[in-house]
């Protein structure tokens, strides 16, 4: 008997700004141009926005842009139907008008849907020294150059600006001086890492999740092997992967995996409903199997006094834990 294929996700939710935003969209980090990973991510990318997929999100700092643009003419589908998401790279806070710029040439577009601030960290023009929290550019300056984008004749170019990889703690300095409120936080948010605190503040101040690494990595393999997981996908008859990205989205969550399989890029549009128990059992899993946060194992610098840290914070200066060492996002 022929299983039957669940239906396309159609879910979106609206932003602050009145306009809609997919539920589900392609993650694009891999594939340098010129190289074999950029024609498989070219082909990923055009067989995503044939099934169904309407959001895209890239960076500058992943060097694909030009492939992403390519890919968006080459599949067929009215540009005004996709939502392109870009970011500001650490080294380019002093001057993010001149990042999208770059990127807007990269990619071949008129516009860009939304611009992030990928970190609240600035790097030195020349990528090479992290500044500290309080030292110019600091991300508040940044947020206010990055107002003047989205307004008069800028929103030509940008219609909406948000934020990556923002706490609590810095979202409320941020808000404090904002004259825009961000559109979108995106953050790495998973089963290991669920970000219940932080997930709840947003949306209480019209600020809307979306989540990096929703299936984890290598360094984060239960997500798609462990038998709690498992286990919930055999109920619904579908994958591991499926049931994290059911899991984000029911709480209100956009996802945006990767793929470089075209049958997986399929499989992950096509989300279940989760019962309330097994919502609880994803909840819960950061305490039943173990706490993991990615971002403790990337982008890291070593700072006199402050010994390895991500980007020259610490996760107290980030807000991610207290001094303690307890979680707070």
């Amino acid at each position: 008997m022929a299983v039957k294929q669940q239906p396309i996700c159609q879910t979106t939710f609206k932003l602050n700004n009145g306009s809609s935003i997919p539920a589900v969209g392609l993650g694009t980090w891999q594939g340098r141009y010129g190289t074999d990973d950029a024609d498989k991510l070219r082909e990923s990318i055009v067989h995503a926005l044939r099934t169904g997929y309407r959001l895209i999100d890239t960076a500058s700092l992943y060097g694909v842009e030009r492939i992403v643009g390519e890919a968006i003419r080459a599949s067929g589908v009215p540009r005004e139907e996709i939502t392109v998401v870009t970011k500001v790279w650490c080294d380019m806070h002093h001057d993010p008008g001149t990042s999208l710029e770059r990127s807007l040439s990269e990619l071949q577009l008129d516009y860009v849907d939304i611009l992030l601030m990928h970190w609240p960290c600035a790097l030195t023009p020349d990528g090479k020294k992290p500044l500290m929290l309080d030292e110019s550019p600091t991300y508040v300056e940044t947020w206010k150059m990055m107002e003047k984008l989205v307004e008069g004749e800028g929103k030509k170019k940008c219609r909406s600006i948000g934020v990556s990889n923002f706490t609590q703690k810095l979202l409320e300095v941020l808000l404090r001086e904002a004259t825009v409120v961000p559109v979108v936080n995106q953050v790495e948010l998973h089963a290991l890492n669920p970000n219940l605190n932080l997930v709840p503040y947003c949306q209480s101040r019209g600020i809307q999740v979306m989540s990096w690494s929703t299936l984890g990595s290598h360094k984060a393999n239960e997500i798609l092997t462990h038998p709690l997981f498992v286990d919930i996908a055999k109920n619904h008859n579908c994958s591991t992967a499926v049931v994290s990205l059911s899991w984000c989205v029911q709480r209100g969550i956009i996802v945006i995996p990767r793929s470089g399989s075209l049958a997986r890029i399929e499989e992950n549009i096509r989300l279940v409903k989760l019962t309330p128990e097994e919502m609880d059992t994803m909840n819960q899993a950061h305490r039943t199997i173990r706490q993991f946060r990615i971002s403790d194992h990337i982008l890291q610098y070593d700072v006199p006094g402050k010994g390895t840290t991500l980007l020259g914070w610490t996760n107290q200066e980030f807000g991610f834990e207290d001094e303690k060492g307890n979680w707070l996002v």
